[in-house]
């Protein structure tokens, strides 16, 4: 999700179809300040019982539009969104990881993931420090993702996630690309972490499972 208006509509989608669970929240690409009607609004979604996770939330400085100050107030807005409701967050991280950290001091949050990560090896020890998942996606598939090797190595195996990274270049012929690309993103890892396809898959969807609970 990355709205109000989407979330409810992705939710809906996940009450209807067993197999869906969903995710709601306000990206930082499309960043506004959430007033207390529409923190109303997020809080109704998140309490469904199909509805799982906030995300995304976080920063981005590269993308978006929003300044620095609306970014944080949506982000703060959705940490307590996310005590409130019991639900896990996915951070994006793009740009403001320090701004991003200091953000999260102080923060009782009921779990979470770093989504997409592509930083260095003190990032990654944050994040691990925090007791956060670190969900590897499209970015390993690409020539700037071969510096990852080693961190995803080190990544610990209860710890790991994978992710399509959405369906970018899908197209009504050809739906399935993203749900594809995580099948060669679990295989290159595999290749990494010196497993099997089938055995990376078991643990990173238990992880999944039981950052999500379900």
């Amino acid at each position: 999700s990355f709205d109000l208006p989407n979330s409810g509509k992705t939710a809906q989608l996940a009450a209807t179809e067993k197999e869906v669970y969903a995710a709601i929240g306000l990206h930082p690409w499309v960043a506004t300040t959430i007033d207390e009607d529409t923190y109303q609004g997020f809080l109704a979604l998140a309490r469904q019982p199909k509805v799982v996770a906030l995300s995304e939330l976080g920063l981005d400085a590269p993308r978006s539009p929003a300044p620095i100050d609306v970014q944080l107030q949506a982000l703060s807005q959705q940490f307590r969104l996310s005590r409130e409701s019991g639900l896990p967050v996915m951070i994006h991280d793009r740009g403001y990881h320090k701004e991003t950290m200091e953000a999260m001091q102080g923060e009782s949050l009921p779990g979470g993931a770093i989504h997409g990560f592509n930083s260095g090896p003190e990032e990654l020890k944050e994040w691990l420090d925090l007791g956060f998942y670190v969900s590897i996606g499209r970015i390993v598939l690409q020539p700037e993702g071969e510096h990852l090797q080693p961190l995803v190595k080190s990544i610990p195996q209860d710890k790991l996630l994978l992710e399509t990274d959405g369906a970018t270049g899908a197209t009504a012929d050809s739906p399935a690309l993203g749900p594809a690309r995580v099948i060669r993103v679990a295989e290159l890892i595999a290749s990494w972490r010196e497993t099997t396809v089938d055995e990376l898959g078991t643990t990173t969807t238990k992880n999944l499972q039981r950052l999500l609970k379900v």
